[in-house]
């Protein structure tokens, strides 16, 4: 009997020195298992993850595009003037950006009837002096921003003049 009761004190050694082991084992574990879920979030995140920036870069890149000159069709019309009939043809181009000449021609028929009312109510002592005339180029501006949206026109030109 004696020599089993060093057996049963040798069994509870053998246990204690096997879980220093395991957990040894268990730690390299999980540091493992971190370090492969820390490089796999990291390689989702920079390789196959797609910022959602890249989805407004068309339209980051199209604020950014240079400015471009529209030409609008000439516009005859009638002045305000009960005495007399008096007609004004001017002729404009438009500096635009942040805005594509597709989205532009979609929106012209709304464009030339906002100018025509706005033109067609000037008086000619209105249009004549150089005053009036830099007048309606911000009451031009300010209507087609209206419709454009703000800040898409930055200038307006008058490429032709006339009034008769």
């Amino acid at each position: 009997m004696a020599a089993q009761e060093p057996r049963t004190e040798v069994e509870p050694i053998q246990e204690t020195a096997a879980k220093p082991g395991r957990k040894k084992i268990l730690v390299v574990g999980l540091a493992a298992g971190i370090l492969v879920l820390l490089c796999g979030a990291l390689a989702w995140k920079f390789v196959l993850h797609k910022p959602p920036q890249a989805e407004q870069a068309p339209a980051e890149e199209q604020a950014k595009a240079p400015p471009f000159l529209y030409s609008l069709d000439p516009f005859i019309v009638n002045l305000f003037d009960p005495k007399s009939v008096r007609y004004l043809k001017v002729t404009l181009q438009l500096e635009l950006a942040g805005i594509t000449k597709e989205e532009v021609d979609t929106q012209v028929p709304k464009i030339r009837d906002s100018l025509i009312i706005l033109i067609s109510s000037k008086k000619l002592e209105e249009v004549a002096s150089m005053e009036g005339k830099l007048r309606l180029r911000e009451e031009i501006l300010f209507r087609i921003n209206r419709i454009l949206g703000e800040g898409k026109t930055r200038e307006i030109y008058f490429t032709d003049f006339v009034v008769q």
